[in-house]
Parts: structure tokens; C-alpha cells; sequence
């Protein structure tokens, strides 16, 4: 542990508290302030779980049975719950994979960004409405008027992700934990929800917990990465040197999965295309209203 570390993670292990099978076994690191880190593994490696174990966030079901987690010198574990409410948003944020399921669908966006500044902060109604409206833009909404009286089913899901780290650094935590939060996108939503968290991280000074299977995208944005394996770290290390020579089966297992690109394919151009698209806009109808016409929004 450095000077700038953030978060200690140390022996931490978790089980199934009826049946007592383990599921997260002795996993231990450390994040430094501002860094990226990443924990890397398949589906059911126990890396979400871990995580959620951070900010005790776990289901009922899963009970921590060993090890510490000391934020900023405090143990989480001991803090009592109206500490650790604190903790969570004001210190440590979270965005999701399915933004979707983190964002009520039957209250508007502005009322659900609000909420964050209203238990946390001392902001007048006025200061609230001008810091929501300035992050919105500053993630990308194109109306950042017209999205604080709309519902989170108006928006597309690379938008519903954005409202969500819009929600999350309004409130500019020390850390955010980013669990799996493109894997719902398609690859080039993936990639401007990426920039956009790494932008806004760095500007506030963030550091980022990603938790992903994506081994190109934590190649790209990560430091230093864990792998995790049927709940367990089998290697960790800086990410360049764990990926470009990695020692554990499984690490390599993992890096041999992805696709080959081989050599490109030619491509007939003299021919003419099969499918042709040009400007394609599409509107949705807004919603109805007794007092003024419905303004349509462009996907």
C-alpha cells in the first residue's frame, strides 16, 4: 500500500450463507487514486460480487466470511449503515450494465438526478436544476431542458447510460465502479460511452473500477488489471505486461478466445452495393399534452 492508495482490498471471501459454498476466495488489491483499474473474467468468475462487496451492496443470500476493506483508512465493513449510505454516491459511485434497471421508469430524469444532490448536498432548487442541466451536456444530451420532465423509456440505452454517469458524477466521487457498463451497447456506442467516462473521470480527478470480459476494452483504458477465475485472482499485474505476456492457463485461455482478423477480405467495388442508406433520420412522438403539441424526439 502507497501513499495515494484509495482502496485496500485484503483477503476478502464471500460464500453462499445457506449452503456455504464459496464463491469469492481470498481476492486482494489495491486501487491508488485516480487510476483505472480492472478486474477481467468470464461470467460467474466472481468479479460483480466482489465488487458489490465494496460498498455492501451484496445479495441476501451471499455473506462475506473473511478479509478487510479499508476506503480512505476506514474499514467499510464496521461502518455503521448511516455512514456507509453516505459513502455510497457521495464517495463512491456505481454504473451498471443495464442502466435500464438502475433508472425508475416511472419518474422523470430531472426528479432521479435530483435525488443524489437532495441527500447529499445543500444546494438550493435553483443551484440543483443549473448543475443537472450543465452535466447533461456536458455527457452529451442533446435537450437538457426537454430530458429533465422526460421518462428513462424515451431514451435509447447508449442515452439511459449517459443520464446515468451524468447522475453518478454529479456528485464527484472519489471512485467509480463501472461494472460491465457497455456490454448492453453496440461497439460504437461502446466506445463513446468509454471516452465520455474517461473524460469526465479524469477531469474531476475519479479514479475507476471497471469490471468487464472485454479484454480489448480494459487493454485500452486500465493500468494494471486482476484476473479472477471461479472467484479467485489467479493474476494481476500491469495491464501491458499481463496481456502481452501472460503466465496462468487461464489468462491465456482468455486472450486465445478472442477473434483473428487474418488478412482482409477484397472487396468488388465495380459492382453495385446490395443495400444502400442515406440520411436516415428517425423521430419518436413525444408525449401527448392537453396544454401544447407533443415535440417529437430524434433518436
Amino acid at each position: 500500500m502507497t501513499v495515494n492508495t484509495l482502496l485496500t482490498v485484503r483477503g476478502l471471501s464471500l460464500e453462499v450463507a445457506r449452503t456455504g459454498h464459496r464463491v469469492v476466495k481470498d481476492v486482494s488489491f489495491d486501487i491508488a487514486a485516480g487510476e483505472i483499474f480492472g478486474i477481467v473474467g468470464e461470467s460467474g468468475s466472481g468479479k460483480t460480487l466482489a465488487t458489490r462487496a465494496l460498498i455492501s451492496l451484496l445479495p441476501p443470500a451471499i455473506a462475506v466470511t473473511g478479509g478487510s476493506i479499508i476506503y480512505k483508512g476506514q474499514d467499510v465493513m464496521s461502518l455503521p449503515v448511516k455512514d456507509l449510505r453516505r459513502l455510497r454516491g457521495a464517495e463512491i459511485g456505481v454504473v451498471f450494465q443495464e442502466p435500464m434497471t438502475s433508472l425508475n421508469p416511472s419518474m422523470t430524469i430531472g426528479r432521479q438526478l435530483e435525488e443524489g444532490l437532495i441527500l447529499h448536498t445543500k444546494l438550493s432548487p435553483e443551484e440543483r436544476r443549473e448543475k443537472i442541466l450543465d452535466m447533461l451536456r456536458r455527457v452529451g444530451i442533446r435537450d437538457p431542458e426537454g430530458a429533465l420532465t422526460a421518462y428513462p423509456h424515451e431514451f435509447s440505452g447508449g442515452m439511459r447510460q449517459r443520464i446515468m454517469l451524468a447522475s453518478v458524477m454529479l456528485l464527484k466521487p472519489t471512485l467509480l465502479i463501472a461494472d460491465e457498463p457497455t456490454t448492453a451497447l453496440d461497439a460504437v456506442i461502446q466506445r463513446d460511452v468509454m471516452e465520455l467516462m474517461v473524460e469526465l473521470t479524469r477531469a474531476e480527478g475519479t479514479a475507476v473500477l471497471l469490471i468487464s470480459h472485454d479484454l480489448p476494452m480494459v487493454a485500452r483504458y486500465t493500468s494494471r488489471i486482476v484476473v479472477m477465475e471461479k472467484g479467485t485472482i489467479v493474476e494481476q499485474g500491469r495491464t501491458e505486461d499481463l496481456l502481452d505476456a501472460p503466465q496462468h492457463p487461464y489468462t491465456k485461455k482468455l486472450l486465445s478466445s478472442l477473434p483473428f482478423r487474418g488478412e482482409p477480405r477484397s472487396i468488388d467495388t465495380s459492382k453495385a452495393p446490395m443495400v444502400s442508406a442515406r440520411d436516415i433520420v428517425v423521430d419518436y412522438a413525444g408525449r401527448k399534452s392537453l396544454l401544447k403539441k407533443a415535440k417529437p424526439k430524434r433518436a
